[in-house]
């Protein structure tokens, strides 16, 4: 059912996607829009993925399809059929959204281009969700998630130094992919509302990969250097870091840090003291110490003196005590213990769908984010194979053609290219996740005025790598990934003339977005109840760690936490080996994506009704809907997954396999039997391919450890661009493990979509900016290079705030402007 106070309530999505795709239409779906999911009449072949409720092995009882298809309704239509074609374009006519991921030109071929769905509506909004773009050298490529992962540069940093890079062992690419869709969608529809114009956008899984490199890119960039797989440790640069700490029966996230962090190293040396460790980390001066800068021997020291500590205690004990004194230690935990998290239930995160087939309901991951007006939330279980068949085609004669105009009545054709143009918004965010959502705001043409100060600079201004190894709040790597398009306005928050400054934006944006703890904006008088005085149909988005409610909501931590909190560390590494975490700080690169499709959708509510709202983004409550098939084999069959380095129960070979040069790689997946036989015949058809272990995929995975082995020997002649040339032009998914290097210098389909933009900046000269995986046909993004800081104040003061000369004279002489 809809509920008709839904975010997305009005609107109608045709989801004809397979698992590219799915999760998009969950995520329009729960957010209230009406899914209906187009299958063939067999169904979609995604049913047949396992694992299977209680593992029987049926269309019906997929944990795959389940995981990724709420809120959805199901017809059964053959396109391939004049009567499917014609029923599927009565749709499009009463509909807003197309959904879509097959190759690039199949729906050119059914007769169904976005050519001849616009001029069935020219509201429509067709969103194409593809491993390369519609476009490019490597459009064609076959990409399962493995290829994905390991041509957008997840896998090169990921890993132990003595094996293969290694990816997620959960498929993380496609759902990248489809927060990216959901997204572009959404910014899409901002535009529709203004002008009444549908538009396509173009989605490229592989760019919303590249998206969560972050600060790797910058190391190349600025110094030519890699960041080299550390297994527990993080190397960036000369920073080498243990991060994933063994403890008594598990492990824990720390991050050993001083200068700006130091107070979360303080508490920790004192519980050691207090329990008898006297050695140099009890007595570190926090205050001088730079290990950002250099790892030496002493940090070794210290971080020996903690892994002897931690080994003495539960990671339960750890969380517990890093709880109450605030030390950022987070225990890397299994689907197990996610279950069983107070924090979780605390929040009401679980939810039982009831599945009137099986007999039974089932505890499903929530939603990413509370909205509280227009809740984010599974509206109905996934659907059988052409459920609703009869009941959508009863409807179709009733439908009334959508009429698409612009909010004054008629279609306008405007000059402006920006989406979002006329959007206000004032970002209070710093470091990572929260200024990510207002960066995609920024890009599409909304005003963001970026609130910040000299008097506590922003630790992504102040981190290295710096542009030529020369320190300065301007010149730092990170910081203009996630700030491109913004204007920065010096303002000291401590002072009181300094909030009412930022009051006077609050009434101005229609926007605020912050992710500083939770709290911390109440103790200021910019809360949600505060800011609702000022502008009663303001919409606020807080992002945090775990949320604004429970009894962790101020655990301490990063992003790189969050990774082992969320169960990511858990699914990441070998087996035989401690977990050890994604390449970048994983939840701090997807959550934010959550966040700007709700705070857009909050937005369309907002211009239906007048009323604005608030949103909880919780990174942790983001990070588990992408492990949601685990989490889901956990509560239906009891089954607890773990990490199982590039393994996939779906293929053998597939991994990541050693080729000429050093440490390059390739990896390589063969999914089905006719892959099987094309990769034989591209290697030459070695002996040993012909033998009856090899025949079957049953038979390859019992065998797999021999095949893997006689696979690399096979690979190690060859360069990585060979392989995947070679194998690519048989049919066989194959792809180049790429570096930051591969990258920025030697990559053609990166180069040939514009993915990496250099702009010129005011003090770094040109500098990297990162463009979108959604490509936007009617109003791509529009990057202005990152801001100076503090160097829209005075603008934003005149222009936009309305003052004088003379006030902002006296407030410049106040010293809050800085």
């Amino acid at each position: 059912m809809n509920y008709p106070d839904s975010t997305l309530s009005p609107y109608r999505v045709l989801d004809l996607t397979d698992e590219k795709g799915h999760f998009c239409g969950k995520m329009l779906g729960d957010l209230g829009a009406d899914v209906i999911k187009i299958e063939p009449p067999a169904g979609d072949p995604s049913r047949s993925t396992g694992p299977f409720y209680h593992d029987i092995p049926d269309k019906e009882k997929s944990l795959s399809w389940f995981a990724f298809n709420t809120s959805k309704r199901s017809i059964v239509l053959d396109l391939g059929t004049k009567e499917g074609k014609a029923v599927f374009k009565r749709l499009v006519a009463t509909s807003d959204f197309i959904i879509e991921s097959f190759s690039p030109g199949h729906m050119d071929k059914l007769g169904l281009s976005y050519e001849t769905l616009n001029g069935i509506n020219p509201g429509i909004i067709v969103i194409s969700i593809t491993p390369f773009g519609q476009t490019g050298p490597y459009r064609d490529f076959k990409a399962p998630d493995i290829i994905l992962m390991a041509m957008g540069g997840q896998m090169h940093g990921a890993g132990e130094p003595d094996r293969p890079p290694v990816r997620v062992s959960l498929p993380q690419a496609l759902l990248f992919g489809s927060v990216h869709a959901a997204l572009g969608g959404m910014i899409a529809l901002q535009y529709r509302q203004r002008t009444g114009l549908g538009q396509h956008v173009d989605v490229s899984i592989r760019e919303g990969v590249l998206r969560t490199l972050g600060t790797v890119i910058s190391f190349w960039e600025f110094g030519r250097e890699l960041c080299p797989r550390m297994g527990p440790f993080r190397a960036r640069g000369k920073l080498m870091q243990r991060e994933v700490w063994p403890c008594k029966d598990g492990d824990v996230i720390l991050s050993v840090m001083g200068s700006a962090h130091r107070s979360g190293m303080e508490p920790l040396a004192q519980w050691m003291k207090e329990e008898g460790w006297t050695g140099k980390f009890s007595s570190v001066d926090w205050e001088s110490s730079n290990i950002p800068e250099a790892f030496d021997e002493e940090v070794a020291t210290w971080q020996d003196e903690i892994a002897r500590f931690f080994l003495t205690h539960t990671k339960a004990e750890l969380n517990e005590r890093a709880l109450k004194s605030r030390i950022p230690l987070s225990a890397c935990h299994t689907p197990g213990d996610i279950l069983e998290d107070k924090q979780l239930t605390s929040r009401d995160f679980w939810v039982n769908v009831a599945h009137p087939e099986l007999g039974t309901a089932i505890t499903y991951p929530g939603a990413p984010c509370k909205l509280s007006l227009t809740p984010w939330r599974v509206s109905r279980r996934p659907p059988l194979i052409g459920e609703h068949t009869k009941e959508i085609l009863r409807e179709i004669a009733s439908l009334p053609i959508k009429k698409t105009v612009a909010q004054n009545g008629a279609q306008t054709p405007v000059a402006s290219r920006k989406a979002l143009e006329g959007i206000k918004v004032a970002d209070f965010s710093w470091i990572l996740a929260g200024p990510l959502v207002t960066k995609s705001l920024a890009d599409f043409g909304a005003t963001v005025v970026r609130i910040e100060s000299r008097k506590r600079v922003d630790p992504s201004r102040a981190g290295a790598p710096f542009k030529d190894g020369i320190p300065g709040v301007n010149r730092g790597g990170t910081f203009r990934f996630q700030n491109s398009s913004k204007y920065s306005m010096g303002l000291d928050l401590s002072q009181p003339k300094g909030l009412e400054v930022a009051k006077k934006l609050v009434a101005w944006a229609d926007v605020v977005v912050e992710n500083f703890g939770p709290g911390t904006m109440e103790r200021m008088g910019l809360s949600y109840r505060h800011l609702k005085e000022i502008k009663p149909d303001i919409v606020m988005l807080s992002s945090s760690n775990q949320g604004q409610t429970g009894p962790h909501r101020e655990q301490r931590g990063f992003g790189w936490n969050l990774g082992g909190l969320a169960g990511f560390n858990h699914f990441t590494g070998w087996p035989d080996r401690v977990g050890v975490a994604p390449n970048p700080a994983w939840t701090d690169f997807y959550a934010p994506w959550f966040g700007a499709v709700a705070l857009l959708g909050a937005m369309g509510y907002r211009g239906r009704t007048g009323k604005g709202q608030y949103i909880d983004l919780s990174q942790y409550e983001a990070g588990l809907n992408f492990l949601a098939v685990a989490l889901l084999d956990y509560t239906a069959n009891g089954r607890e997954q773990i990490r199982q380095g590039n393994r996939s129960p779906h293929a053998a070979p597939h991994g990541a396999y050693p080729c000429r040069g050093e440490d390059r790689w390739c990896v390589i997946a063969v999914q089905t039997q006719e892959e099987w036989l094309a990769f034989a015949r591209t290697i030459g058809n070695p002996d040993w391919v012909k033998d009856s272990k090899f025949a079957t995929l049953e038979t390859r995975k019992k065998h797999e450890d021999e095949l893997e082995t006689l696979v690399a020997a096979w690979s190690i002649n060859f360069s990585p661009d060979e392989i995947m040339v070679k194998l690519q032009g048989a049919g066989v998914p194959a792809g180049v493990v790429e570096d930051t290097s591969d990258l920025l210098e030697n990559d053609p389909q990166v180069k040939h979509r514009g993915y990496f933009k250099y702009l010129n900046h005011p003090e770094m000269g040109m500098a990297l900016h990162l463009d979108w995986p959604a490509h936007l046909s009617l109003t791509p993004a529009q990057l202005r290079s990152a801001p100076l800081l503090g160097e829209h104040t005075e603008m934003v003061c005149k222009e936009i705030l309305g003052m004088s000369e003379g006030e902002y004279g006296e407030l410049q002489a106040t010293g809050i402007l800085q």
